[in-house]
This record gives structure tokens, C-alpha cells and sequence, in this order.
């Protein structure tokens, strides 16, 4: 079975923009060279808002990736950085990337948020995103590193 990851961010300031940016090419540095990665995808919100869609070969693969380099560090930021944040996930058998609508519709039903030190209303609310998916952009791809 697949396992499917969604995360969305709300970086709390357009002035952390550089800073958080700068973690993200290098988290997805990382995802690129991960052991068992199968997708990645990324979509930008007005507002400052981050999307992440990543298909794993397992679980375990998804942990490795999660709990070391680049992601580790970054997740020490995510507090202090975010304003909202939330993950879901489900294995699937498929490695077929759900539509945007789908892990939307999945992070509104199954969703969790993560801690915050300066939540949004959205967050404090318990909300793991607006009811409506907002107009989104996809941001340059990542270089991929060899």
C-alpha cells in the first residue's frame, strides 16, 4: 500500500516568506533523493499558504524522509514560522496522486493540526483549513539535485 501525505502551512508573516522558502527547496531537495518517494507536488494560496502532496512506497519510507536532514530542522521552525498547520494521511493501493480537491476535502475530514505558538483564528478555531479550497498556483519546480 501507498502512503499518501498532505500538509497544509500558513507561513504567519509574508516576511518569514524568504526564510521558510529557503527550508522548503531544501526539504524538497531532500524528498527528491528520499528512499521510497513516489510523488511530490506543490501548491501555493494567496495569504501565504503551502500546500505538500507526497506519495510513499510505505510508511516506513515517509518516516525516514520525516524524522531526518533537512525536515527534521525545518519541523523545529514549523511553530515559530506557521500561523496554521495540519496533516493528513492514508494509504491507498494506487500510486495515482489524488486531485487537490481530494486531499482537500481528506484534510477537512481527517485532518490534525500541528502546534503553533501564534495561531491563526482558522487554527485556534480547530479548523485544519477553510471550508472552500481557495485559488491556488503552482510555485517554480525545485532544481533537482543529482
Amino acid at each position: 500500500m501507498h502512503l499518501v501525505s498532505i500538509t497544509r502551512l500558513r507561513v504567519r508573516s509574508v516576511f518569514l516568506m524568504p526564510l521558510f522558502i529557503w527550508h522548503a527547496l531544501r526539504t524538497m531537495a531532500q524528498a527528491q533523493r528520499a528512499d521510497g518517494i513516489v510523488h511530490i507536488a506543490t501548491r501555493f494560496e494567496w495569504g501565504n499558504v503551502v500546500w505538500t502532496k507526497t506519495i510513499w512506497r510505505d510508511a516506513a519510507a515517509m518516516k525516514g524522509y520525516r524524522n531526518g536532514g533537512a525536515h527534521r530542522l525545518a519541523m523545529r521552525l514549523l511553530a515559530e514560522l506557521c500561523s496554521e498547520a495540519a496533516v493528513t494521511r492514508w494509504e491507498q493501493a494506487s500510486p495515482e496522486p489524488p486531485s487537490w480537491a481530494t486531499a482537500h476535502e481528506r484534510l477537512l475530514r481527517d485532518g490534525r493540526l500541528s502546534h503553533v505558538k501564534r495561531p491563526s483564528p482558522l487554527h485556534a478555531a480547530g479548523h485544519t483549513a477553510p471550508a472552500t479550497m481557495q485559488p491556488g498556483f503552482a510555485p517554480p519546480s525545485p532544481p533537482v539535485l543529482s
